[in-house]
């Protein structure tokens, strides 16, 4: 599997990009993202009957999520990725955890069918906590909580292990941003 390439970029249309890597060997990728000369772009290599096609992403985490959405049953990877390039992942993860069908829409190619089985089957999997869900969704401390629970996911933590400390880090303080929750609870749990 083709998980990861970086390499000079050859040629770029709206929705892909050609890239030579290190070997000299050119991979058309599909990725709508703004590019330079250079590039490192994570991989999802799908095979089909006819071909085998590679999907880019600009961070890890995007492209673990478009393999998420990929179990959805009646969705494909053209659109898993419209949806992981169009709203972006925490827009998406906080879409569903909100059951937010409407935002999940506005990808092309997914209809309400295919949003519903999104929130149907991915729900659950997000694992946010019950007490902060019930907040609104205009709550910065409800989004602050599900962009740390992302990045600590990331990073490998639980959600047994991490969601007490932020929980009690944004009952405690206030942060103007979600990064600044996410450096004080990493100071909290390297001291």
């Amino acid at each position: 599997m083709i998980g990861y390439l970086e390499g000079e970029v050859l040629y770029r249309s709206e929705n892909s990009v050609l890239l030579k890597a290190s070997n000299g060997i050119g991979y058309e990728i599909y990725y709508t993202k703004t590019l330079g000369e250079k590039a490192q772009i994570f991989t999802a290599q799908i095979f089909k009957e006819k071909s085998v096609e590679l999907y880019g992403f600009e961070v890890l985490g995007e492209k673990l999520f478009f393999q998420e959405l990929l179990k959805v049953n009646g969705v494909g990877p053209k659109s898993a990725y419209s949806l992981v390039s169009t709203i972006g992942v925490d827009a998406l993860k906080q879409a569903i955890a909100f059951d937010d069908i409407k935002t999940i829409k506005k990808a092309p190619g997914i209809g309400p069918k295919a949003a519903k089985q999104i929130v149907l089957d991915l729900k659950d999997k997000m694992n946010f906590d019950s007490a902060v869900m019930e907040q609104s969704t205009g709550s910065s401390e409800s989004s602050f909580y599900i962009q740390a629970m992302s990045a600590f996911k990331e990073l490998g933590f639980s959600d047994r292990e991490i969601s007490p400390i932020i929980k009690e880090k944004l009952k405690n303080n206030q942060f103007e941003q979600a990064e600044d929750l996410i450096k004080s609870v990493l100071i909290q749990i390297n001291n």
